[in-house]
């Protein structure tokens, strides 16, 4: 990042300390395009690469990043060690309890015990002035609308009395929830609900077509492939067998939410691709043309980071959280009929499930 600011990293650890959290202070118009983390010994080695925004900002301006990671180990007495490009820098580790607390007793931001609170703010203690900030900027956006744009950072600013470096972290952080949009050369607007997509049989494009949204589907890759040991597992078939592998963009009227990859026996359906369109729903083409009956499912969700290429392929920042469905499908003999890996953007998607109590 050769523009002349220093970064500023600062650190700290939740989770008992299982999570290690990394603020940076950085050039607007700069994003961290990778990262890779090693545990070895005594130290936890954190390594940065960056990349400019095509056609960003030339203004020697600041925004703030926080990079969370999740360690093997808990991280204890243990160093931190970061690279950004290659080169060292000083990361100075601060209590959370304090980060970008308001330091000032008439603040309105800070909050005294015994005074009502806003769900999701500390019960006592000073309240961080960006998450004040935060709770506002949810109120306004729930008074504009949808789609509606949100008045400029200057008189955000001014508004509620903050620095703007303040208000763009908290602007920041709605952008990774989802709830607004950052729009180059044009603005910052409230964008609509998340997706929701029930963990059941119902498909993703009948899950997506429910909330009053179009599904469709553009294909990435075609492909036979040999079964490695842990498919051929999955799928029933023995290490080497050929499947059919099928990569596709997962789009909601028009919006890239996911990446999906699915896994066939190729043996178990030979006629698949005579009667398959790939901008279409393949869980109904196996139900309606094949004669395939859905039983059961097994489904185990988590937390990623996207690969540049998956990124690119989305559309979004790699350092925006995704959420991996990992998804077997069975039949009425219990015999697997694929195995999926479904990547959703974390800001514009999440899952629903129904319990019962066990019988």
């Amino acid at each position: 990042m050769g523009t002349g600011i220093s970064l500023h990293p600062i650190w700290w650890v939740e989770q008992n300390e299982t999570e290690l959290a990394i603020q940076v202070t950085h050039p607007e118009g700069a994003r961290f395009a990778d990262r890779a983390v090693s545990e070895a010994g005594a130290e936890v080695k954190v390594e940065l690469a960056t990349l400019a925004e095509a056609g960003g900002s030339t203004k020697i301006d600041a925004a703030l990043s926080t990079l969370r990671v999740r360690l093997r180990e808990p991280m204890a007495d243990r160093r931190l060690v970061m690279l950004v490009d290659g080169e060292p820098i000083t990361a100075a580790r601060v209590n959370p309890t304090i980060q970008n607390l308001s330091t000032d007793p008439a603040d309105p931001a800070q909050h005294r015990a015994g005074e009502p609170v806003r769900a999701g703010i500390p019960e006592d203690g000073r309240v961080p002035r960006y998450y004040a900030v935060k709770t506002q900027l949810l109120e306004l956006t729930g008074k504009l609308g949808e789609g509606a744009a949100l008045p400029s950072e200057r008189e955000l600013a001014e508004r509620f009395g903050v620095a703007r470096m303040t208000l763009r972290q908290a602007v920041s952080e709605l952008v990774l929830e989802g709830k607004l949009q950052r729009r180059h050369g044009s603005g910052t607007y409230v964008m609509p609900p998340k997706l929701v997509q029930p963990l059941s049989l119902v498909s993703l494009s009948e899950g997506i077509r429910r909330q009053g949204a179009t599904p469709s589907r553009k294909l990435v890759t075609l492909e036979h492939l040999p079964a490695d040991p842990t498919l051929a597992a999955d799928l029933h078939i023995e290490p080497g067998d050929l499947v059919l592998h099928i990569e596709r963009t997962v789009e909601a009227t028009g919006q890239n939410v996911g990446l999906e990859s699915t896994y066939l026996a190729a043996a178990r359906f030979p006629s698949l691709l005579d009667v398959f369109d790939p901008a279409t729903s393949l869980h109904s083409c196996l139900a309606n043309r094949l004669g395939v009956v859905f039983a059961e499912a097994e489904e185990r969700v988590e937390t990623v980071l996207a690969t540049p290429r998956e990124a690119k392929l989305i559309g979004t920042n790699p350092a925006l959280p995704m959420l991996l469905l990992h998804r077997r499908s069975l039949d009425p003999d219990g015999v697997p009929i694929e195995r999926v890996r479904s990547l959703f953007r974390g800001d514009r998607f999440s899952f629903s499930t129904r319990l019962r109590p066990e019988d």
